[in-house]
């Protein structure tokens, strides 16, 4: 019996093994990848990418792939798009646990940030520097900007008054820069200087379009402009935290952003100069060119269709008679300003002041039938539903009534993006907007000069002629 059944078991053993290493050495079913292309050897797509406006490059792909997600190539990094509501949803629920934050090499250089492999020759943030961001960060919640209401209005009001009154024409999109780059300094520096802070503008553009750069530092080039500003504005930064700490040495009290840092440094918090100089220099920045290019293309909006200008008057009007002319705005007041903000979230829809964050595959994505391997970037193109005519009918005419009662569809619409990385800024980007053009429209009636003036840009709408106007003083 033992005779028979040894080989019995030997042949099992051996057809076990065998079946075990042919489906082992068997080639893995391919991967499903997104459809699109590489482009070229090296070079990828990202001249199309950094050259073309980011709108007409996702359109282009989406016609030709019929899809919301594709894959390209930019900056020699393999990159899957996302482009729609289902992938707006997948990221927003899905962070960390598929993806995670990705900065181009632009970002980690202009602000100190670490490499990929964590090998960067630029610090990483220490756990007291992280502290310090999100005790920055509570600060720009609705409970923390109460503390600066009243000093938001009264820059705001000191700025029409230098710059508005008084004034037949004017061009609304250099000003509006002046403006939000007066109320950066004040709020994260502590510095009501209109004249320097007008100095940093080319400094603060510069930076912004350097990000989408090559990252070649050659003259001429935007990288190397961008590191230009980058110094300067690092500069500054660095001089006011000189002077603050100083300033608290001799018992001076402070009361923006950077004193409380500083303070905590001295309660034995210690946070390295360069870490509070990088948390400022992202938060500043992140806070000048959306509030920029929202307020430049509401006020355009308002001043060419009177139906809306009206609209916003009666809405003001009635704040005031219920606050008091005279008296400070509040959160509660800001709350009634439904309509004017329905008019900033359409200025926003038609003029988005970003085109989208990139994101890194943190493991095999299956999404939509299709794989994302691990190390893949994702570009979350978060304004191309914008225009879908499926979500936003007769997408090019501007329709403040889009955001009133239920508004958009869930994922359809996302300026400040969503999930747990969603602008910190954005109620700081709402009560600054809201308080300017408070004040804005009950102190002024304005006409547009050139209602069909180009908006050029690649990945930020730029007015070409700055947005002329004719004001008047009511």
């Amino acid at each position: 019996m033992d005779f028979v059944f040894q080989p019995i078991l030997l042949i099992s053993i051996i057809l076990i093994l065998s079946t075990y290493f042919i489906h082992k050495r068997k080639p893995n079913k391919p991967k499903k990848l997104p459809p699109g292309s590489f482009g070229w050897p090296l070079l990828g797509e990202t001249h199309q990418f950094l050259f073309k406006r980011i709108d007409h490059f996702l359109e282009e792909r989406k016609k030709k792939y019929s899809s919301d997600i594709f894959k390209t190539n930019v900056l020699g990094e393999p990159t899957v798009v996302f482009s729609g509501p289902a992938g707006n949803k997948f990221i927003s629920m899905n962070e960390p646990k598929f993806v995670k934050a990705y900065y181009l090499k632009t970002q980690r250089r202009f602000f100190n940030l670490p490499e990929p492999d964590n090998r960067s020759p630029h610090p990483a943030m220490s756990k007291q520097g992280a502290a310090a961001a999100v005790q920055i960060l509570g600060f720009l919640k609705p409970e923390g900007l109460t503390r600066y209401m009243a000093q938001i209005e009264s820059i705001t009001q000191q700025h029409l008054t230098a710059y508005w009154e008084g004034k037949d024409e004017l061009q609304v999109y250099p000003l509006v820069k002046i403006f939000v780059l007066t109320l950066v300094h004040q709020f994260y520096l502590g510095l009501n200087d209109p004249d320097r802070a007008a100095k940093f503008v080319n400094n603060f553009d510069n930076l912004h379009f350097g990000i989408h750069s090559i990252p070649m530092n050659l003259p001429g080039t935007k990288y190397y402009h961008a590191l230009k500003g980058v110094a300067a504005i690092r500069d500054e930064i660095q001089c006011m935290i000189k002077e603050k700490i100083e300033g608290f040495s001799k018992g001076f009290g402070m009361e923006d952003l950077i004193g409380h840092v500083i303070a905590a440094e001295h309660a034995g918090k210690f946070v390295p100069t360069i870490e509070i100089c990088n948390i400022i220099m992202g938060l500043m920045h992140g806070s000048y060119t959306s509030v920029v290019t929202t307020l430049a293309f509401m006020i355009k909006h308002i001043g060419q269709q009177p139906d809306i200008y009206h609209k916003i008057l009666s809405e003001h009007t009635d704040i005031s008679k219920s606050k008091g002319t005279d008296s400070a705005l509040d959160w509660a007041s800001i709350q009634k300003m439904k309509y004017t903000w329905a008019v900033a979230e359409e200025a926003m829809r038609l003029y988005p002041p970003a085109a989208g964050p990139f994101r890194e595959a943190v493991t095999d994505i299956n999404h939509a039938g299709l794989t994302i391997p691990k190390g893949w970037k994702i570009f979350w193109a978060i304004t191309a539903t914008n225009k879908n005519p499926m979500f936003f009918p007769d997408p090019e005419i501007f329709d403040p009534s889009r955001f009133l009662g239920n508004g958009p569809a869930p994922y359809t619409y996302i300026p400040f993006g969503s999930g747990p990385r969603t602008c910190p800024g954005k109620d700081y980007t709402r009560f600054v907007v809201l308080t300017f053009i408070h004040h804005l429209v009950t102190k002024f009636k304005w006409e547009v000069t050139f209602p069909d003036e180009k908006i050029s840009g690649v990945m930020v709408p730029i007015p070409s002629k700055g947005i002329p106007i004719r004001l008047q003083q009511l």
